[in-house]
């Protein structure tokens, strides 16, 4: 796949001498042509950025781990379906967080203008999130002071997971605070919402929604939920999705179709992990996320492979034998999905069910459901609901939600849909690890074990003396159970 290049717009500025006379400290500057780039530029730039990174560096390195795909026909089992992890796999992914897009987001939060300062503090706060989610302790309170004003700090300090999640809250507080009276002087540069303040409000009430419910297993947040949820001015529908989009065309194609095309390859093919789930439920989805094999004895069928075992295909079997990603997963104008509404309603779903909220956790769970099939273009929704018969106990409840989760954020949200295996994998109900999940035969983990973090960057270890010991990518997270 072409990879997306970053949409950098730092215009040159022009200086004009206006006599010998004058010194050099009177040069004039084209106050149409700025020697640093502008608000609109840096945030056009860092939503490019933010596309990327979601795309390749978060969903393509986590799909196979959420085992929604498993390596295919042409290539032998690669490290991350053996579950081998090296430090500089994460190298790119670093580098592309805090020296691209928290960096254009910190210009952005000192601006004059109170709308820019909003999604830039919300912004910064959805990926200092997904940082913690893959690595745990990362640099926070440091990370981004290497001006000499701020005392040019190029090896800082490791922050302690739950403190960021804590402050995160409140810069989301911080960032919707921003919104109340700010003129919008947003437009188009603003790639998701097109300047519509009260939308990037429903993003942020949204994302503190996320990060409250994050720690429901080990740090209930119960009183800050129902408040939140009373509160209500969500992203509820698909009029509302938070999405960086790209058009398809040559240097606008999404980032994971472009690494694909013109990269790597598209080798992947559906895991069985998956599709014996839908195949079970009678889920129509299951011919939204996958295509059929064409050819032999499954043809018009989703033939998948179990969770890494294609070196027992015969070698000269025939790709088209398989299923394959359909246009709804891999296709070159595909939006770059930052939270949906489906996500947001299970989200909901899971706080009625858990703290008793003003939502009924019933209504919410159908809602998810149908927001996905209406995303998709699917109908039968309610007849698929009520065939899931969701109710019962707490437990059966969550297990209900979270496999429900799991399977709604197949070809959109991958890496989400990876990070929430491992919270809803509970002690009492470990419904993936030992019931969904598939160990594959060459995994270097003991049976029944599966990867639950990222390994600290190779880059980021051997130039900062602050760094930590590395991690296992075993070692559960703070929030993991």
């Amino acid at each position: 796949m072409k990879n997306i290049i970053k949409l950098i717009l730092l215009p040159c500025a022009v200086f004009f001498l206006a006599s010998c006379e004058k010194n050099l400290e009177e040069v004039n500057i084209d106050p149409n042509n700025s020697p640093t780039a502008n608000d609109s530029q840096v945030l056009s730039s860092a939503l490019a950025s933010l596309g990327y990174l979601v795309d390749v560096d978060w969903n393509s390195q986590s799909f196979l781990w959420a085992q929604y795909y498993t390596w295919g026909i042409g290539v032998s089992i690669g490290n991350q379906e053996r579950f081998v992890a090296t430090p500089d796999d994460y190298d790119n992914g670093w580098a592309r967080a805090y020296s691209q897009c928290l960096a254009d987001l910190k210009f952005l939060t000192k601006s004059e203008s109170a709308a820019y300062r909003g999604v830039g503090k919300l912004l910064t706060a959805y990926i200092f999130q997904g940082l913690v989610d893959h690595f745990g302790d990362i640099p926070y309170s440091e990370a981004l002071n290497g001006e000499i004003e701020e005392g040019s700090v190029l090896t800082p300090k490791f922050d302690g997971a739950a403190s960021i999640y804590g402050n995160l809250v409140t810069l989301v507080d911080d960032g919707i605070s921003e919104f109340e009276n700010a003129p919008n002087d947003i437009g188009a540069d603003d790639y998701v919402f097109a300047g519509d303040l009260s939308k990037w409000a429903k993003f942020g009430n949204s994302l503190k929604l996320k990060l409250l419910m994050r720690t429901s297993e080990t740090d209930p947040k119960s009183a800050e939920v129902v408040k939140l949820i009373s509160d209500g001015n969500f992203i509820s529908a698909l009029s509302d999705i938070a999405a960086v989009p790209f058009s398809g065309e040559t240097g606008s194609q999404n980032p994971q179709y472009a690494r694909f095309e013109f990269g790597v390859g598209d080798f992947y093919f559906p895991s069985n992990a998956t599709v014996n789930v839908l195949t079970d439920l009678n889920d129509p989805r299951l011919t939204a996320f996958y295509d059929p094999a064409t050819i032999g004895p499954f043809a018009n069928q989703i033939r998948g492979i179990n969770q890494g075992t294609i070196d027992s295909v015969e070698f000269t079997a025939d790709a088209a034998e398989f299923g394959s990603s359909s246009a709804y997963a891999t296709s070159d104008n595909n939006p770059v999905v930052l939270i949906s509404p489906w996500e947001v309603w299970f989200l909901r779903a899971e706080a009625a069910a858990r703290y008793g909220t003003a939502d009924n956790d019933a209504d919410a769970f159908g809602e998810a459901i149908t927001s996905n099939f209406e995303y998709i273009g699917l109908g039968g929704a309610d007849s698929y609901i009520s065939s899931l018969n969701y109710g019962g106990s707490l437990d059966e409840k969550l297990n209900k939600i979270g496999i429900q989760k799991w399977i709604s954020l197949n070809g959109t949200q991958e890496d989400e849909g990876w990070i929430e295996t491992r919270r809803f994998d509970r002690p009492n109900n470990r419904i993936f690890t030992e019931g969904i999940f598939q160990t594959p035969p060459l995994s270097v983990l003991p049976a029944g074990t599966f990867p639950a973090s990222w390994l600290y960057p190779a880059s980021e270890k051997s130039l900062n003396p602050n760094a930590p010991a590395q991690r296992s990518i075993t070692d559960r997270l703070f929030w993991d159970n």
